[in-house]
């Protein structure tokens, strides 16, 4: 029997990656704009995505969902009475409710099946973060970790997946609650770009206010620069909502700052994205500390 390992789409891994990895599972998750509801896994190069930002520059305001208990119930089921070994690393509860829907879930499964072998572990992480979390434990997975080892692995390291990220507005912020209206409204008129993270406890704080785009994204480099533990994992993700040149612009930066960093760019999804609007980067590396 086997390992597996579960994820859910607001991870961002794109479709290629998914499904070029064995015994891998990204749950579904919905979103909703102009009155229709649409299902995100990963990105596959469709033009979904960009439509998804171009109707947010229009002024249409996308809502998301969390996954269902029944969705859950049905994966961990089938695969817990095949008797493979289940890991599933899932969304910062700071961010959204789905993980204590998989703890039920979880629960209602093992009162069926006591020996079951199926863990639940809260990323802490989200969007790329989450991705590059994934990333490396299905590194230690084929170093030979089981369920259980993974899930301990993942407890333990987890707070030093460093998110580091910008928006080009802060009305998309102050539509999600993240900062006031009138902070958004001054904010946008002075070009003044937050520079933000994720906490210890997965929920996103302002760590930054800078004058310009451009030198919201220097400083994201610096503190990769400051942080970045480069000996021991040297992967960098780097994706973004829509604005490829600027991802090319801070993967320059980081890649003057370490020469032999392997940088991985992708897209922001539509899951995290519906809340951070167009325009968003993010920078997602392994720090020396953890958060």
């Amino acid at each position: 029997m086997a390992t597996y390992l579960l994820t859910d789409a607001a991870c961002d891994l794109d479709k290629e990656f998914v499904d070029s990895q064995e015994n891998f599972y990204v749950f579904p998750m919905n979103y909703s704009i102009n009155g229709k509801e649409y299902v995100f896994s990963s990105f596959d190069g469709s033009p979904a995505l960009k439509e998804l930002y171009d109707q947010m520059r229009e002024g249409a305001v996308p809502t998301t969902a969390q996954i269902n208990l029944n969705d859950y119930m049905s994966v961990f089921t089938k695969l817990t009475d095949e008797g493979h070994d289940v890991l599933y690393i899932c969304l910062s509860s700071g961010l959204s409710g789905t993980y204590q829907t998989a703890l039920l879930a979880r629960s209602m499964v093992m009162e069926k099946n006591a020996n079951a072998q199926l863990y639940v572990v809260d990323g802490l992480s989200a969007a790329s973060g989450q991705g590059l979390l994934v990333w490396y434990t299905l590194e230690q997975r084929a170093q030979g970790m089981d369920a259980r080892a993974l899930a301990e692995w993942v407890t333990d390291n987890r707070q030093h997946i460093m998110h580091w990220f910008t928006v080009d507005k802060l009305d998309y912020l102050y539509r999600g609650g993240r900062v006031s209206r009138s902070t958004a409204v001054m904010g946008d008129m002075l070009r003044i770009k937050p520079v933000m993270n994720v906490n210890f406890e997965g929920k996103l704080i302002a760590q930054d206010k800078v004058a310009g785009r451009k030198r919201s994204l220097k400083a994201m480099a610096e503190r990769y620069e400051t942080t970045a533990d480069r000996s021991r994992w040297n992967t960098v993700f780097i994706a973004h909502g829509d604005c490829e040149e600027d991802a090319l612009y801070l993967e320059e930066k980081v890649r003057e700052i370490n020469p032999d960093v392997q940088v991985r760019r992708q897209r922001v999804g539509t899951i995290i994205g519906a809340h951070t609007g167009p325009g968003i980067m993010t920078l997602f590396f392994w720090s020396n500390q953890p958060r």
